[in-house]
């Protein structure tokens, strides 16, 4: 029982430095939402650029809107990933480098964000929607699902980059 308490004070310790980031990402993503959903209507559209527009919609799915209407197996899921994530975050350091922490505040960030929109409103709101000449190429996001997308590409590259320091090494 000391054992597991000592782990997590040490996630936790691990983490705190990062709170203020985390909570600034967190606070960034939200309000982003809530004005979207407080001053635009469903799939109204706002044009920004000829690449950009503000687009409102929500899902229930996962990324590029995957499986609709699982909003409660992706509360589970994610919980459980952002567990696994948090109690290995000081492996994955090790394995990774000091890089891979950053990674790890922004997957987190994000995981938190998509997380509280289906817990509190059983849908993510999204409204990035990124054009080709006014005409969408991409799926709608948000920032949360960028936090995401980022931090997964950070840690990728990083391991691709150990991997050949450590082959050049040898």
């Amino acid at each position: 029982m000391e054992n597991k308490f000592f782990k997590i004070t040490k996630i936790f310790s691990k983490l705190y430095p990062w709170l203020s980031i985390i909570i600034t990402l967190l606070f960034f993503d939200q309000t982003s939402k809530w004005l979207i959903r407080n001053n635009f209507r469903m799939f109204e559209s706002k044009q920004l650029t000829s690449f950009l527009a503000l687009t409102y919609t929500t899902n229930t799915g996962v990324a590029f809107g995957m499986f609709e209407g699982n909003n409660n197996f992706f509360i589970i899921s994610t919980i459980i990933i952002l567990v696994i994530l948090m109690l290995s975050i000081d492996t994955i350091e090790q394995d990774f480098g000091k890089v891979s922490i950053y990674s790890m505040i922004l997957i987190i960030s994000g995981g938190i964000g998509n997380l509280l929109d289906r817990i509190f409103l059983g849908r993510v709101t999204d409204f990035i929607d990124i054009q080709i000449r006014h005409k969408n190429v991409w799926p709608i996001f948000n920032f949360a699902d960028s936090y995401v997308f980022i931090g997964v590409w950070i840690l990728v590259i990083n391991f691709i980059v150990q991997s050949i320091k450590s082959k050049v090494r040898s």
